[in-house]
């Protein structure tokens, strides 16, 4: 059980997210596929994820133990991955905590010596994860998430903020004064000032306690049932196009299906040349529909939030589910591994 007591003032400046850390869920999806002890029925997406898994990518769940879960996987979420940083502070303070349980294992130990080869591995088994068990269930995850912040909104107006922390989820209690959560850890916290930030998590399975150096997050299990892949996009709808153009519509879409696509990509996809590709994405970006980043001599493509919510209306003809994912922002250096 970890105990912390809060303020008024702490209080005050508690936050439920109303977007999902796509970190967080690589993280935790990795834990529950890791979890071989629980006796409920597998989740949908365990099984699905379960039927494409890479059993050489099992080395992966070296980096979890029933205390500590890793709290580094920002990166590697990103709709434009980049390679994992093991010298960031999180990546670093976790390693030591493995290190101080005595739960390292070969490969983490190369990890913590930063051996290449093992750096490389985990980047290959995070790229698979992120392909096979969050790309699909994005918009899904995002939905969740939205619905779970807007529920405590309610609570929060009906209730009081005392209503709305009984009601959060069951492993989650307020006395009054002390905020009260169902972990495997005994420990009493103090934020020290810092923030309270609630985050829904579509895959989590139980709560986790993450204290970083600007704020304490509380993750916790605010699934909606099953967690479904997003609906599949296969060409532009005929009101997309009427508004886009044909070529323009599929350029648009392509980018929604297939983030960080690059301009070739983009080209081979539409059967145009790279420059007629590169026009037609400029007129998409001035339109705020996808934002261009070019690394090296490479220019990737990725949707905003306009550009999905416009491909997924068209195509459902419902209202669009709001959010998408958040803009990659500066790490928060994290103090402790995530604990559960």
């Amino acid at each position: 059980m970890i105990r912390i007591s809060l303020s008024a003032g702490d209080l005050e400046r508690l936050q439920v997210a109303d977007v999902p850390d796509f970190g967080y869920e690589l993280a935790l999806g990795g834990a529950h596929l890791a979890d071989r002890t629980s006796r409920r029925k597998p989740s949908a997406w365990r099984l699905e994820v379960a039927r494409s898994w890479n059993p050489d990518h099992n080395r992966l769940f070296d980096l979890y133990t029933n205390f500590y879960v890793p709290a580094f996987f920002d990166q590697a979420a990103r709709p434009t991955p980049s390679t994992i940083d093991l010298h960031s502070l999180s990546a670093t303070a976790h390693l030591r905590d493995l290190a101080r349980s005595g739960a390292l294992t070969p490969f983490t130990r190369a990890l913590a010596d930063g051996h290449p080869g093992a750096v490389s591995t985990l980047n290959r088994v995070l790229a698979g994860l992120r392909v096979t068990g969050l790309d699909p269930y994005r918009r899904r995850i995002t939905s969740v998430v939205a619905t779970a912040s807007a529920q405590a909104g309610v609570r929060v107006a009906l209730g009081g903020i005392d209503g709305m922390l009984n009601s959060l989820h069951p492993s989650i209690r307020w006395d009054g004064r002390r905020l009260l959560l169902n972990t495997l850890v005994d420990a009493d916290e103090s934020l020290e000032g810092r923030p309270l930030i609630f985050q829904p998590t579509a895959l989590a399975t139980r709560i986790i306690f993450d204290p970083l150096v600007d704020s304490v997050t509380v993750m916790y299990p605010a699934t909606v049932g099953a967690i479904t892949r997003d609906p599949e996009l296969r060409g532009p709808a005929p009101s997309l196009v009427s508004l886009l153009g044909a070529t323009r519509a599929a350029a648009l879409v392509a980018v929604v299906r297939a983030p960080a696509l690059t301009t070739g990509g983009l080209a081979t996809t539409l059967g145009v040349s790279a420059a007629a590709a590169s026009r037609h994405a400029a007129v998409l970006r001035e339109s705020g529909l996808i934002a261009t980043v070019r690394n090296g001599q490479t220019v990737h493509h990725a949707p905003t939030r306009l550009g999905t919510d416009l491909v997924y209306s068209s195509t459902t003809g419902n209202d669009p589910e709001r959010g998408t994912e958040r803009m990659s922002a500066p790490e928060q250096p994290r103090s402790h591994s995530a604990r559960v």
